[in-house]
């Protein structure tokens, strides 16, 4: 009897340590995250729609490939359709801002008896008959000339990477566009913070960090922006600090002058004319 019990005794011992013993056994079952979060460079474009009412949306260009030109960059332009730039400080494209306007390009009489005549004495940037004068003596040097007439568009970039811009006019139809696109020169320029019909700026930087003046190529005549070019290169994003596209966007204005220097564009012998060309600005991630 007392065998028995204690061979009853040593056996459930030895069950209870087994199972003691298997409470401790590693679980197998095993997930293992590999989480990659990826930010393309993202340039965001705007200016105005065809009608000019509102800002809208132009381009928007996903960084997909680097290069020194738009045509090798590689970028992704995901809006295709045209972009209407506007004059600086409104939402009024430059395309239609003349063009329903009554008058003509102002110019300087010079030389006359009574000295130089600015024929735009109202100073809406045109001649016509809001425009007044008195008589004026003729002389033997009597001439006219254009004297720094210009016009100005504006259109908006807010990025999270460095960008670059080429712009590229279109070839002239008929000989009086050939001499104006000779002496007519393009300068592209940039702001940081405005006002318009919609606030910019407030949480943004200048596209290059040597300044306002920094990463741009200077003059151009609008014939040499026959062949695409760089007319600026920056080396740091627009946005620094939370904010709206707007709040993180910066300005650019392009100014298109015939300065005084340039005598022979503009004489009476050429008649009357219009002269308008086609300037397309390509935003890109170098």
């Amino acid at each position: 009897m007392r065998f028995r019990s204690s061979k009853s005794v040593y056996a459930k011992a030895l069950v209870a340590v087994v199972l003691a013993g298997s409470s401790l056994l590693p679980a197998l079952a095993q997930i293992r995250d590999r989480t990659i979060l990826s930010r393309a460079g993202i340039v965001v474009v705007w200016a105005a729609d065809a009608s000019g009412a509102v800002p809208m949306v132009s381009d928007f260009v996903l960084d997909t490939g680097t290069g020194s030109s738009a045509a090798t960059s590689g970028d992704v332009d995901l809006i295709s359709s045209d972009v209407h730039t506007v004059v600086t400080g409104t939402l009024s494209p430059t395309q239609d801002s003349f063009s329903g306007a009554t008058g003509s390009m102002p110019f300087i009489i010079t030389n006359t008896a009574s000295g130089d005549i600015q024929t735009d004495t109202s100073g809406d940037g045109r001649l016509s008959s809001d425009d007044s004068f008195t008589e004026f003596g003729l002389q033997s040097l009597t001439d006219t000339r254009v004297d720094a007439t210009r016009q100005y568009s504006s259109f908006y970039v807010a990025s999270n990477v460095p960008f670059a811009i080429e712009a590229q006019a279109f070839n002239p139809g008929s000989t009086i566009d050939f001499i104006m696109m000779l002496v007519t020169r393009m300068t592209l320029s940039v702001t940081q913070v405005g006002d318009g019909e919609i606030g910019f700026g407030s949480a943004a930087q200048l596209p290059h960090s040597g300044g306002g003046t920094a990463g741009f190529a200077g003059a151009y005549r609008i014939w040499d922006l026959r062949t695409p070019r760089n007319v600026f290169t920056g080396d740091q994003r627009t946005a620094i600090a939370p904010g709206s596209i707007a709040d993180q966007s910066v300005r650019f204005d392009a100014e298109y002058a015939i300065n005084a220097e340039n005598l022979t564009g503009y004489d009476l012998s050429l008649g009357t004319f219009d002269f308008q060309v086609e300037v397309v600005y390509t935003v890109f991630v170098p």
